[in-house]
């Protein structure tokens, strides 16, 4: 059977945030991430292009790396207006 696609994995990994309301570490992913028929070794690429696309934040505490995605943060980044109009819209 064949693996399946990188916007599946992006999807299922994104959805595990969203569930689960946690912080993690890619320690704890890589743990996780199979139970999601996700392979350990595609979880720290796919988690990288999550961050990359705002979806999935990150934050350096210390020496290690937490990552985390709310839902409502998911949703405010999809439905987020223009700059612009939020600049204009203030100043009126």
């Amino acid at each position: 059977p064949r693996g399946i696609s990188a916007d599946e994995k992006r999807r299922r990994l994104e959805s595990l945030f969203h569930e689960t309301k946690q912080f993690y570490q890619l320690k704890e992913l890589e743990k996780i991430a199979p139970k999601r028929q996700i392979v350990v070794q595609s979880v720290k690429d796919t988690l990288q292009s999550l961050v990359d696309d705002g979806l999935v934040n990150m934050e350096k505490i210390g020496s290690s790396n937490y990552f985390w995605s709310f839902p409502s943060a998911a949703a405010q980044t999809v439905c987020a207006p223009e700059p612009p109009f939020i600049e204009i819209y203030a100043n009126h």
